[in-house]
C-alpha cells in the first residue's frame, strides 16, 4: 500500500506516513478507468475524453461553446435525444425562461453528457 498523499511504500500496518505525517487509510486507490475512447471522434473530443477518464471523471470536460450556442441541434446531433426532450419540455413549462440555464448547462456539462453516452451508454438529463 502506498501513502494517499505523497506516495511513498507503506506497510500495512501503519496508520500514518513515516515521510509526510498523512494519515493513511485501509481502502486502496481507485484504479485508472479502461472505458474505450471511440477513435473516430474529432481530435477535441478525443482530447477531453482523454482527460476525463484519466481524472476517474472527476474533471467533467471544459466548456463546449458549440454546445452552449446550439443547445438542443449540438445535442440531437451527438444522439442526445433524451436532453433535448427535457430541454422542449422545460421550455413548454417555463415559457421559454429556461432557454439560457439550458444553454449553460449545455456549454458546462456538453462535453462529459456526449463523454457518457459514447463511452458507458448512460443517458445524462442535466
Amino acid at each position: 500500500m502506498n501513502c494517499n498523499s505523497c506516495g511513498t511504500p507503506l506497510e500495512s500496518s501503519e496508520t500514518v506516513c513515516r515521510s509526510c505525517g498523512a494519515t493513511t487509510s485501509k481502502i486502496p486507490p481507485q484504479k485508472r478507468s479502461t472505458v474505450e475512447i471511440p477513435s473516430n471522434l474529432p481530435r477535441y473530443y478525443r482530447s477531453e475524453f482523454q482527460k476525463i477518464r484519466d481524472s476517474n471523471e472527476d474533471y467533467k470536460g471544459k466548456w463546449n461553446w458549440a454546445a452552449f450556442f446550439l443547445g438542443p441541434i449540438w445535442a440531437f446531433s451527438k444522439g442526445l435525444r433524451e436532453s433535448v426532450v427535457v430541454y422542449l419540455v422545460a421550455i413548454l413549462f417555463t415559457f421559454g425562461i429556461s432557454v439560457p440555464g439550458y444553454a449553460v448547462i449545455y456549454g458546462l456539462r456538453g462535453n462529459y453528457m456526449y463523454y457518457s453516452k459514447l463511452t458507458k451508454r448512460r443517458v445524462l438529463l442535466v
